[in-house]
């Protein structure tokens, strides 16, 4: 799959940055030209959320996540946090560093970055990695906060830094710097997480429109605009933003010449969209692995092992879909834009097409 080769591109890259910055401003201007990198917004801005010194969140609005204008979501597994657009997004598989950055968000793993690099953490940070060992709730210290319905508790942590244990998310959350306790105010489940909650997804809007493809059928908005390919030729994550790409892959998949996008919050920020893959090389085109199988309406939903996992994969769940028992399977790529409740209504649709 593309966007697997450029990930692997970045942990080779990411690190080549601090050395050549001149070098990578010139070749990543007209990549980043398209996302405007948004501007941190002041500290005395009452956009965003804070937790009060009781814990309790602030001036959040309790149907989102909070975020000011200019942020961008992170998810990591069941949690999501939100930070100002620019900040670096690093995972055990992506990490980068760039002069003068404004700030960095870790997922899946510490805030650490190995000293040979040349690069240092910057003064801003935040974190979401999983609860590790140990109980959740066991030890920690100070008042319990309840951020957006999600009650968190305080741990012990460094100077000029919040950290909270998640137990209902099995995750930490913390931050560091003048923006911590704004950060941390946006927590929230993360789309991935609506997604595969248990339970019925609801009913299908009635205005969207039912296709059958691959032998499934599904939903998905009729604002979409609907496309047909027969190579795989995408860029990124494979969604083409608000569009249903169908790809019946008659042909091996095209080695696209894609540019190096810079792994900043903003720019992996999840786009609303589905691509649908079958066909004889659809299982090369994908190029994903899938495991932990389960049957509903017929069919049987395979995630891609880089669920939940963070950075560049984050904002889209890909999975596999085929009747039991079968080895010939269908490919979807859903995109995991907003709260997730959109996506939801599209993945609770799915079932075997009718012969």
């Amino acid at each position: 799959m593309i966007d697997r080769m450029q990930d692997r591109q970045r942990v080779r890259r990411g690190w080549r940055v601090a050395a050549g910055v001149a070098v990578a401003a010139a070749v990543l201007g007209p990549v980043s030209g398209a996302l405007a990198s948004p501007r941190d917004v002041p500290a005395g801005s009452t956009a965003a959320g804070e937790v009060s010194s009781t814990g309790l969140a602030v001036g959040l609005q309790s149907g989102g996540s909070g975020a000011p204008a200019g942020w961008a979501p992170v998810p990591y597994r069941r949690a999501q946090l939100s930070v100002p657009g620019s900040w670096l997004v690093e995972t055990p598989g992506q990490l980068s560093c760039v002069p003068r950055s404004r700030g960095m968000i870790f997922a899946g793993t510490r805030p650490r970055i190995p000293k040979a690099t040349g690069c240092r953490l910057t003064a801003s940070l935040a974190w979401i990695v999983p609860v590790g060992h140990g109980r959740p709730g066991i030890g920690h210290r100070g008042p319990a906060a309840v951020i957006h319905g999600i009650r968190v508790y305080r741990l012990p942590a460094g100077q000029r830094s919040v950290l909270y244990l998640v137990p209902k998310l099995g995750v930490r959350v913390g931050a560091r710097g003048p923006l911590a306790r704004r950060v941390l105010a946006t927590l929230t489940r993360s789309p991935l997480s609506v997604v595969l909650r248990a339970g019925p997804a609801g009913p299908v809007p009635a205005i969207w429109t039912w296709h059958q493809f691959g032998g499934v059928r599904f939903a998905s908005p009729r604002s979409w605009r609907l496309q047909r390919e027969r190579q795989w030729a995408t860029c990124g994550t494979g969604i083409v933003p608000r569009s249903l790409l169908l790809i019946d892959a008659t042909r091996p998949p095209a080695a696209l010449p894609c540019p190096y996008a810079f792994p900043t919050a903003v720019a992996e920020q999840a786009q609303p969209g589905l691509t649908v893959v079958t066909g004889k090389y659809a299982a090369k085109s994908v190029g994903e692995e899938f495991g932990r199988c389960r049957v509903r309406r017929g069919t049987r939903i395979c995630p891609s092992s880089v669920t939940g996992k963070g950075g560049f994969t984050s904002g889209v769940l890909i999975f596999s879909v085929s009747r039991p028992h079968q080895h010939g399977a269908t490919f979807f790529l859903l995109g995991l834009s907003g709260s997730g409740a959109r996506a939801r209504a599209i993945f609770g649709s799915l079932r075997a097409a009718q012969h």
